[in-house]
Parts: structure tokens; sequence; C-alpha cells
């Protein structure tokens, strides 16, 4: 039987988190996939999870050392036998009913390129999360976070899959009201964390953008654009659902990498998102100026001087601008 879907996990260092990840695609409904695990050089008891489960799901281990995701990721799909390739992150729980809702919806819909669904974050841990961090505050911080979710979100706290004028992405799939949504829901863009596409047109478009630099904040979304811009739709399956436990281990340390963050994000938005008007611009700056505030504060907190990179990303990034 030809494999139909082929599950990719990057992973580094989080042997706890994959367990639990592996654990739930061992009790998917659908067994017709094949899970492709890119290793980034692991020294904690990762190889020991993959060795317990490996009789339990088919299996296919990459060893790949460069800290530079999107080649981790563009190494997944390219190793994958499946008509479909999924990218989750190895600290996901994928329902039982995730790879039989991908399945159909692709096998259904032939002009759908991508599917997404719920990324639910359990709410002790949106802190985890940098978009997150006004949700949970009062004062100033919180009159903050509601210009945040006005201005930046334009209102859309709670919509799935949008990205708004200043080039912020709505955040609604990580929480429980999406999974309310009745049928499929045509986004302009696909979680990270729970991505799917259709292998044949991950080739066309050559796969991902090695331009997106470091932790690769921005790669999936502009691949999957790309393949948006081929005329196919992308979309949310609320049934298509992941439970985001999000990890502060092994890879997560390189986040504040600051400069390629901001780097990557101008990179997607002029390639994508901006349009010459007034609005546009106007959102933008205030964004570009938020974001540097934001970079100068986790300095400041964390005395972490790698934070201030941003600002430096911020120039180069707008100099590469094509």
């Amino acid at each position: 039987m030809e494999t139909k879907l082929s599950a990719i996990i990057c992973t580094f260092n989080r042997a706890p988190a994959l367990k639990r990840c592996l654990e739930s695609l061992v009790h998917q409904q659908e067994k017709n996939f094949e899970t492709i695990i890119v290793d980034g050089g692991s020294d904690d008891k990762t190889n020991q999870v993959i060795s317990f489960y490996k009789p339990k799901l088919k299996i296919k281990k990459f060893i790949f050392r460069e800290k530079q995701l999107a080649k981790a990721r563009d190494l997944g799909w390219r190793r994958a036998q499946g008509e479909y390739v999924a990218w989750i992150d190895d600290d996901v729980i994928v329902s039982p009913g995730w790879s039989q809702a991908i399945i159909a919806t692709l096998d259904r819909h032939p002009k759908i390129g991508g599917v997404t669904g719920p990324t639910i974050i359990p709410p002790r841990l949106l802190k985890n999360r940098d978009i997150f961090f006004f949700y949970q505050t009062k004062g100033l911080w919180g009159a903050l976070g509601k210009f945040w979710e006005n201005f930046f979100l334009e209102g859309k706290k709670y919509e799935v899959g949008q990205i708004t004028k200043s080039g912020a992405w709505t955040p609604g799939s990580n929480f429980p009201q999406s999974l309310k949504i009745k049928g499929l829901k045509q986004v302009d863009y696909l979680e990270a964390c729970n991505m799917t596409l259709r292998r044949a047109l991950v080739q066309k478009v050559n796969g991902f953008d090695y331009h997106y630099t470091g932790v690769g904040e921005w790669s999936e979304l502009d691949l999957a654009m790309r393949i948006k811009k081929l005329g196919y739709q992308l979309v949310f399956n609320p049934q298509a659902k992941v439970t985001h436990f999000i990890a502060q281990t092994g890879v997560y340390s390189r986040r504040t990498g600051a400069q390629s963050r901001m780097e990557n994000f101008l990179r997607f938005y002029f390639h994508h998102i901006f349009q010459p008007r007034p609005t546009y611009l106007l959102k933008f700056l205030a964004y570009i100026l938020f974001l540097n505030s934001y970079w100068a504060y986790k300095a400041v907190t964390t005395r972490n001087i790698n934070w201030l990179g941003g600002w430096l990303g911020t120039i180069t990034g707008l100099k590469n601008v094509k």
C-alpha cells in the first residue's frame, strides 16, 4: 500500500516531549503513515525513545546537526514517501483522529493544497509563548495587551489562520474556541507545528527557502503561501487537532537569536503581506517599533544582550528587502 502521510518531526534534546508525541502517533485511527525524525544531534535519551517506538511506528531517523531549522524541515520532506507531508513539533500531542482528518480532507478536495487544525496550548503554558505575554496581565501591561489585540490583531484574537496588515498573525487556533468551528475554513497560513501539504506541490516550489535562518520562524508560512499562490486553498480543519505543550528545552534556547527572527519576519512580510497603502505602512511601522521595544524589554529583564540583535535584524532585514 502506498504511504499516504509522512509525519515529520524535527527534534533536539527533548526526549520526554518526543516520547509523548510518538505515543500519540501510536494511537492514530488512520495507520497509513510513516514517521520521519530529523534529530539535531541530541545527547539526551532521544535515541532510546526512538528505539522504543520503532516496533510500533514506521520510523525513519536522520541526523542533521546544522542549527538551521528550515534546512532540517526541508530534509524531512525530501526523505519522505507519503503523498502528503505533515510537520509537527516534538512537543505536541496529536489527537487520535488527526491523521484521518488530514488524509480525508486532501483526498476529497484536490484544490486544497494544505491543512492545519487546532493547536491548543494549555492555559498554564501560554506564558511560554511571546505573543501571549500580555494576555494574563493587568494594569499597564494589560492595557498594552488590549492595544495589541485591537490595533495589531485588528480585533481578531480568536480568528484562526489570518495575517493582519501589520504582519501579526491571529492566534485563534491556540484557544479552545477553535474547536467549535464547523467544517473547513479557508485561512491565510498554516500553523508551523501542525502543517500538512501535498508533497507534489512542495516539490513544485522546491521546498523551504533557506534564507529563513536560525529557528526558521516564518519559513513554514512562506512555504504554505507559495503553494497558495499556485492557486490552491489552505484550510483549517477542526478535526486535525493537536495539543501544544510548549517546551523550553532543546532548540528553545536558540530563540534568543533575535536578529535572524527579525530578518525572517521582514523577508516574509514584504514577500507576502505588504501592500503600498497608507494603512499597511502605518501598521507596519508601528509594529516594527513595538517589536524593537520588546527586544529591549527582553534584554533588560533576562540580562541577555542577544535579544538586542533584533535591532540589528531590523536594519539588515530592511536593507535586504527586494
